[in-house]
C-alpha cells in the first residue's frame, strides 16, 4: 500500500501502520455513530446518480458532484491477486473516477477517489494520513449529512 507499488501516490504513507490507522478510524466511527457501510452507500448512491446524468458536474439534493473519468480503474490494494483476481465486492466498480462534492446546504466540499466507496464499504478503509486521497470519516459524515451532522443547518 506504499507509493510506488499499486498507486503512485500510495495508500499509505511510508511510515504508516495500516492497522493503527484501522484502529483509529474504526473508533472515529464509533464516535460518530455511523458505520463504515452507511458512509460508503450514502456516497455510492450520490456517485451512482451523477454517473447516470452523464454529466460532469450534477446537482442532487443538496450536494452539487462533480466527476472525472479516467480510462483505466485504481485497483483494490486488499485483493489477494489484485490483477488476476480483483477483490470482491464491485472493487473497480467506481475505481476509474475521481470525485469532489459540495454540500450546499453547509458550503463544505471533499473530494477523493471512486474506490473510496469499496474501500470504506468492504474493508473499513479511508487510506492514511499521508495519502493524498484519504476521505476521513467525519469529513465524510459532515458532507452526507450522517451521525452527528444529521439535519444540521
Amino acid at each position: 500500500m506504499r507509493p510506488g507499488n499499486y498507486s503512485q501516490s500510495g495508500f499509505l504513507g511510508q511510515n504508516e501502520s495500516l492497522v493503527e490507522i484501522l484502529r483509529n478510524d474504526a473508533h472515529e466511527l464509533a464516535e460518530l455513530g455511523v458505520a463504515a457501510s452507511e458512509l460508503s452507500a450514502s456516497l455510492g448512491q450520490l456517485l451512482e446518480a451523477a454517473l447516470v446524468s452523464k454529466q460532469t458536474v450534477t446537482r442532487i439534493g443538496h450536494h452539487t458532484v462533480r466527476i472525472r473519468r479516467y480510462k483505466g480503474f485504481q485497483i483494490c490494494p486488499f485483493a489477494p491477486e489484485p490483477f488476476e483476481n480483483p477483490c470482491p465486492g464491485g472493487g473497480t466498480k467506481l475505481g476509474s473516477i475521481d470525485w469532489d462534492i459540495k454540500n450546499n446546504r453547509c458550503s463544505f466540499r471533499l473530494s477523493g477517489p471512486g474506490l473510496i466507496v469499496h474501500l470504506i464499504g468492504i474493508h473499513g478503509f479511508f487510506e492514511g494520513l499521508e495519502s493524498p486521497y484519504r476521505v476521513a470519516p467525519r469529513a465524510l459524515a459532515k458532507l452526507l449529512d450522517l451521525g452527528p451532522f444529521a439535519n444540521a443547518d
